[in-house]
């Protein structure tokens, strides 16, 4: 009986362990920020009062917000516009893998392949609220 609820249980625990789910609150924000630093600052801010680079949107609040409605950020892609999500953990996880692929027509040129750092790096930005 015991081995038949573990059986059960299996492809739960496998999907807690993807990378999706280790940024849904797992990652490291401390090292998110560096991630954030190293590849994000270039385009984007991620403060409150909005101050900072604004070749992209500010990303502070970001988790929870839909996309492409920064209301201080008028060039966004129309396929970003258009893509009409709400950003999540799983959805960023997916979005920061590929963006091309996840929003085709996305302007968003960078992609965080390693899911430890996209993992670190929502958690960061979650950690923005």
């Amino acid at each position: 009986m015991y081995a038949i609820r573990a059986i059960r249980l299996l492809p739960l625990l496998a999907a807690l362990a993807t990378p999706a789910a280790l940024a849904g609150g797992k990652g490291d924000a401390a090292n998110g920020k560096i991630v954030f630093e190293q590849l994000c600052s270039v385009c984007h801010a991620a403060s409150r009062d909005g101050s900072g680079e604004t070749r992209g949107p500010n990303l502070f609040g970001l988790i929870g917000r839909k996309a492409g409605s920064e209301r201080d950020f008028a060039m966004y892609s129309p396929a970003l516009q258009a893509f009409g999500m709400q950003w999540t953990a799983e959805m960023l996880d997916g979005f920061l893998a590929d963006p091309a692929t996840k929003v085709p027509g996305t302007t968003m040129p960078v992609t965080v392949p390693d899911s430890k750092e996209r993992a670190d790096l929502i958690a960061y930005l979650a950690s923005l609220r």
